[in-house]
């Protein structure tokens, strides 16, 4: 019996890997236990009353029973007789021969199918003191405490107890020890249990089956030898339970009938050779992976000769890799992940190689490996799955494949295959899952690849160049599930083949050559697809008008040359982009789809009013309507808090700052450019901490900025400019961390929600562009714009006076710093040198006065400054940087006449030079020379009354003098 259980686990393991499928279906068949019912009751014996009362209790603590599975349990029930004998009741099962209720099957399939049981275990399962089978698993049946009950342990006639996937919590009790009888223990996948004690697993004798998956084990340092003092054990299954090491020392082992062990998701840290386990010849299963260890494979690996699933992956295992040749048993080898290089040829051959092999799946993927696929490759026929993805394997496709005629799946992608594909893999006919993407195969495809190909469901060719040509009225011997053709050439005509997938749930024929319009049968057809992405051909005519009747959930359609009217769109929709074609007219009336959670039209003629029906897409994240031809007002959409980007430029939207935004604190991108906004900026607008992206330019804004402006930490662009706002710059802008550097003093968790642009991974703005360098420049989609982190501030060309504020220079991050066009005055900040990310900088155009500051030396990497038409004076600062900035840019200083210097032909004077101080600044020179004016005109007036006091012979012809002239 113990022999054929673990064969059944071992034949799930497969099947949860690999397509193994038929085998597990035969093997349900026969181990799996059947539910109780009433043909497993007694005859002619009935319940036990006290048991029964029992079992009464045991339902009263269950508090939701969806499924109905307690429904039978009941006193008197409609059923007759046969409901007052709890051996009848639903997963009850009493003993033939005395009637005592011995098994109590519970077990739900799932936690979260909406079928679970939900409550407590109650104490009354004391009463069935006869119990020997107890499933409870999959069932919320936590209770109020969360732990596993204690009395469990009281069961003492318990030979199988199976509480796996109960949410508890805490410390498994010792209690369980008691159950001396015990042969299964299943207490795994709990919330958060943990134990810090193994000892009471030695007083189970008879356990053959223990399963203590994610219960934390990591102050257990002892544990192997816990497990070697139970002989009896056949599985062991300790995944994921945070153990810290599997090198213990056992001096023997006692294990000679152990076959399943999975250590997996553990992470001991040293050498894969040092395990404790490897002498164990009875293995029939073993699972390392994600266990941390390193190193080379021990030899005694290939003389575990009853092994039959094999799992290393994602270890650091060095090559060469050991010789697995003699272990003719092995089914399964899993190696993903584990060498950073090797040969394949050389792994290969120190595969299995008997006369009869029982190889099914090898896995060998993202291993860094190169060469040619080796000719000796026969010993391998036997494969169900063969997956060398994502290595480094070159060469062309050789035509022995097509001797893998059990083949279920071949997964070749990522490598550096070229050529063609060989005719002779149409004779793999029990292919299911072929992928061959990210290769750089070329050639053609034609029928006869295809003809044997009957089992093909799943086929995956993208990113290659290679080229579909059938004729237009060939039908495929397969039903494809999901495919994807993405950049192979299917055109110019629509792929007519493609017509018979009407089961197909994933389809991408983007960018494939596709030079025609979408055929009749489009909607038909695809009616089940839940992913179709048509992007990037040239897709011409309108939009199928019969589109309603689809299922699909993510429709890419962008970038082709569609025209005409948007038609009744299907509710389903969860993603819509339709950017970048001819579309016009107004939007469909009437849309609904209350799971959309993207939708993408920019690019288009649509015209008319943004329809209200937009604020019942409670989901939405992304909303891109931009260069398009909307008028009017928006609607006020004040449920639409999960708005995270908010495209609308290029339009002629009206109305105010749109108020429906003030608790959208998800919004990080921004664009009401070029539309024919008003009004001021709102206070709140300080509330929408997420934003990174802020651009408002050519609207009719007014009013001055918020000092609540300043809160937008994560504000990483910011254009305001081409609109009529005035007032002085917010206090405080050193608050805008995101453009600091060195001086910030953002937190780590403030920085990491600030980084973190989340939109949908396949999403795509409008290219946007930046004035910036004098010119407007295109940084391309808004997710790469805050991907090179192009940190902005453009507040040209509006009404902004007062000082610039020196605190500015704390922004020291910002690459583009664009004030030009507006009445600031006063002096350029002193320390303006500090912001030494700076590229552009234009103050231009403004009321400036004062010396350029001689810190703008500093800026390194500066390729772009004006400061023209201020009222700029003194000498300009000297420099290469500066000098060769005026080269590309010689009206940088016009306009200002108090600049004299070089580059200017103005020189400056003795006493300009003179009195400019060491840090460039002329302001102290008029202070001392009104001084010294005033000293000079006191010692004049001393020295003439002292030679008048002193001198009688002076002072006599004087007064008279003084007398005359008082006269007149």
């Amino acid at each position: 019996m113990r022999g054929s259980v673990a064969a059944f686990l071992l034949l799930v393991a497969a099947a949860t890997s690999s397509s193994y499928f038929f085998v597990i279906a035969q093997a349900l068949q026969q181990q799996q236990p059947q539910p109780a019912a009433a043909h497993h009751a007694s005859i002619g014996v009935s319940c036990n009353p006290h048991e029964m009362e029992a079992l009464l209790q045991f339902k009263q603590g269950i508090t939701s029973d969806p499924a109905g599975v307690l429904f039978s349990w009941r006193q008197g029930g409609f059923h007759g007789q046969e409901d007052d004998d709890c051996c009848h009741w639903a997963g009850v099962r009493c003993s033939n021969r005395t009637g005592h209720v011995v098994e109590l099957r519970l077990g739900n399939s799932n936690l979260y199918d909406g079928y679970a049981l939900v409550g407590q275990i109650s104490p009354s399962l004391l009463s069935l003191e006869h119990l020997e089978y107890l499933d409870l698993s999959m069932n919320s049946l936590e209770g109020a405490t969360g732990q596993i009950p204690k009395f469990l342990g009281s069961l003492k006639n318990l030979e199988y107890l199976n509480l796996s996937g109960i949410p508890f919590s805490g410390r498994v009790p010792p209690h369980l020890g008691n159950l001396s009888k015990l042969q299964y223990l299943d207490i795994s996948s709990g919330a958060d249990t943990f134990s810090v004690d193994m000892s009471w697993l030695t007083r189970l004798q008879f356990l053959d089956y223990l399963n203590l998956k994610t219960v934390n084990l990591s102050t257990v340092a002892d544990w192997p030898h816990v497990v070697n003092m139970i002989p009896s054990l056949m599985f062991l299954d300790l995944s994921d339970c945070m153990l810290a090491s599997a090198n213990q020392s056992l001096r023997q082992l006692n294990h000679t009938d152990l076959e399943w062990l999975d250590l997996s998701g553990n992470y001991f840290h040293h050498r894969i050779s040092s395990c404790w386990f490897w002498n164990l010849t009875s293995l029939e299963y073993l699972n390392l992976a994600f266990t941390g260890t390193y190193g080379h494979l021990p030899e005694a690996l290939g003389s575990m000769i009853s092994l039959q699933f094999i799992d290393l992956s994602s270890n650091k295992i060095s090559m060469p890799m050991v010789n697995l040749e003699n272990l003719c048993s092995l089914r399964i080898i899993h190696l993903e992940s584990c060498f950073s290089y090797g040969n394949i040829e050389e792994l290969i051959e120190r595969l299995p190689r008997c006369s009869q092999n029982k190889l099914r799946e090898l896995n060998l993927q993202s291993n860094q490996l190169t060469g040619l696929l080796p000719d000796f490759m026969d010993h391998l026929t036997s494969l169900f799955v063969l997956d060398l993805s994502w290595n480094n394997i070159t060469g062309l496709l050789p035509a022995f494949l097509g001797n893998f005629t059990s083949l279920r799946t071949l997964d070749l992608s990522g490598n550096n295959f070229t050529g063609g594909l060989p005719y002779e893999i149409g004779a793999l006919t029990n292919l299911a899952r072929l992928n061959l993407q990210y290769n750089g195969f070329d050639g053609v495809i034609t029928e006869e690849h295809f003809g044997g190909l009957k089992s093909l469901q799943y086929l995956y060719l993208s990113y290659t160049s290679l080229k579909i040509e059938v004729s237009s009225d060939w039908q495929s011997p397969f039903r494809l599930l999901s495919a994807d053709f993405a950049t192979c050439q299917l055109g110019p005509l629509f792929p007519c083949w493609l017509r018979w997938m009407a089961d197909i749930y994933f389809l991408d024929i983007s960018s494939a050559g596709i030079i025609d319009g979408i055929p009749h049968w489009f909607s038909n057809t695809f009616s089940n697809c839940s992913y179709l992405n048509l992007a990037k051909n040239q897709l011409t005519g309108d939009l199928p008008r019969n589109m309603e009747i689809m299922s699909v959930e993510r429709l890419y359609l962008n970038s082709n040359n569609l025209t005409g009217q948007i038609p009744p769109l299907p509710q389903s929709l969860t993603l819509l982009d339709i950017s970048m074609n001819s579309l016009f007219g107004p939007l469909p009336l009437g849309f609904v789809a209350p799971n959309l959670t993207e939708l993408s039209l920019f690019g288009n003629r649509i015209t008319g009013g943004i329809p209200r029906y937009i604020c019942r897409f409670k989901q939405l994240m992304v909303l891109d309507l931009a260069n398009n031809l909307f008028e009017g007002e928006l609607p006020p959409c004040f449920g639409m808090i999960n708005i995270m980007t908010l495209e609308l430029s290029n339009n002629s939207l009206s109305g105010e700052f749109p108020s429906f935004l003030q608790n959208s604190t998800n919004l990080q991108f921004l664009d009401l450019a070029w539309n024919k906004f008003s009004g001021s900026l709102p206070i709140w607008i300080g509330n929408l901490v997420g934003l990174q992206f802020l651009r408002l330019r050519h609207n009719k804004f007014s009013g001055n900025i918020p000092a609540s402006f300043t809160n937008l930490g994560c504000l990483q662009y910011l254009d305001m400019a081409e609109n009529g706002i005035s007032g002085s710059l917010p206090r405080h802008m050193l608050n805008l961390t995101a453009m600091r550097g060195k001086y910030s003093t953002r937190n780590p968790i403030q920085q990491l929600f600030c980084t973190f642009y989340n939109i949908p991974e396949e999403y795509h703005s409008v290219s946007l562009s930046t004035v910036t360098k004098g010119q407007d420049l295109n940084y391309g989609s808004s997710s790469r714009i805050l991907y090179i982190k192009m940190m902005s501030i453009d507040l040209s060309l509006n009404n902004l006076s007062g000082e610039i504020p020196e605190e500015i220079v704390a922004l020291d991050a910002l690459l583009n710093l664009n004030l030009s066009h507006n009445y600031f005055t006063s002096n350029i900040p002193k320390e303006i040198g500090e912001l030494k990310s700076l590229e552009s900088l234009d103050f231009s155009r403004n009321d400036l006065s004062g010396e350029i500051p001689l810190s703008v030396s500093n800026l390194a990497f500066l390729s772009y400054m004006d400061l023209s038409y201020n009222n700029l004076t003194g000498r300009i600062p000297s420099g290469s940087q500066l000098d060769s900035l005026y080269a590309s840019n010689t009206y940088m200083y016009t306009g200002n006449m108090g600049l004299c210097g070089y580059p200017l032909t103005t020189t400056c004077s003795n006493i300009d030079t003179s009195m400019q101080s060491p840090l460039g600044g002329t302001e102290e020179g008029p202070d001392f020379f009104y001084l010294g004016l005033g000293c000079g005109f006191i010692v004049g007036i001393w020295m003439v009354f002292c030679a008048l006091l002193f001198k009688k012979r002076w002072r006599i012809p004087c007064f008279p003098l003084f007398e005359k002239s008082y006269s007149y």
